[in-house]
């Protein structure tokens, strides 16, 4: 009776062992799997958005954290370059559509649809808003930096 009892404890110690160790595994599968993309701009190198024709992708190796961000760089040069100017270099509004900013709403910009205006870079989530935002730039780029701070898409951290 005694053993019996004992058993089915042990057995349901042990499922709830087993569940929990099967659980943090899946929690640090899924871990690592978001870290792996925490690259911004979809891994592009932010510099040759302004020096080049098309974005180059960066290296794995070549990173740097800034704005609360992980970023990849093609070449030291590049990195060097955005680590003394990240301003510069770093997309207007957190990479968040800046046409959706100028109708009032936060929406993110994809890094393959892009516009560098006046030396800056700006991200869009489709080409039709980069065709939109293209009519009238000026007043949309006015208004989406007026509604950037409402909607989380302010300056770096």
């Amino acid at each position: 009776m005694i053993s019996e009892v004992f058993y089915r404890k042990f057995a349901q110690t042990g499922k709830i062992l087993w569940s929990s160790i099967v659980f943090l595994c899946a929690i640090s599968v899924i871990a690592a799997a978001q870290e792996r993309f925490t690259y911004t701009l979809s891994m592009c190198d932010p510099v040759t958005y302004q020096v080049s024709e098309t974005p180059e992708k960066g290296r794995e190796d070549l990173t740097l954290s800034w704005g609360g961000r992980v970023w990849a760089f093609s070449n030291e040069g590049n990195r060097d370059a955005f680590r003394h100017a990240p301003e510069v270099y770093a997309p207007l509004f957190q990479g968040c559509d800046a046409l959706s900013l100028a109708q009032g709403y936060r929406a993110e910009g994809l890094a393959k649809i892009y516009l560098v205006y006046n030396q800056r870079l700006l991200l869009f989530q489709s080409r039709e808003h980069r065709a939109l935002f293209l009519t009238a730039p000026e007043s949309l780029l006015a208004k989406a930096q007026s509604r950037a701070r409402d909607v989380k898409c302010g300056p770096y951290q």
